[in-house]
């Protein structure tokens, strides 16, 4: 499994909504526009594959940031606290 954080600008609502509900179905949302996903390779070009179909490539961006075992590890946060799920966790796609 490979960790990504997985950002976002997308500039029409609905589109927006599609993108956040493919994240959600990848992932757990970390941020309003930023997740953090850990998937197979398998599942990381379906959520790309996912994303490129529902985006405006002259208008929206996604950002996939990849993610060492030893920086999730690391991760801080300041303010709300980080989940403890998210050094744990692993999501299953089906």
């Amino acid at each position: 499994m490979d960790s990504y954080l997985v950002c976002y600008d997308i500039s029409n609502p609905k589109r927006l909504r599609k993108v956040a509900r493919t994240c959600e179905d990848f992932g757990y949302r970390k941020q309003l526009s930023v997740f953090l996903v850990r998937v197979s390779a398998t599942d990381f070009v379906r959520l790309r594959s996912r994303l490129y179909d529902i985006i405006d490539l002259s208008e929206d961006q996604v950002l996939f940031i990849p993610l060492t075992e030893s920086g999730l590890q690391r991760m801080e946060a300041i303010g709300r606290p980080t989940d403890d799920y998210d050094r744990n966790d692993v999501v299953m796609i089906l």
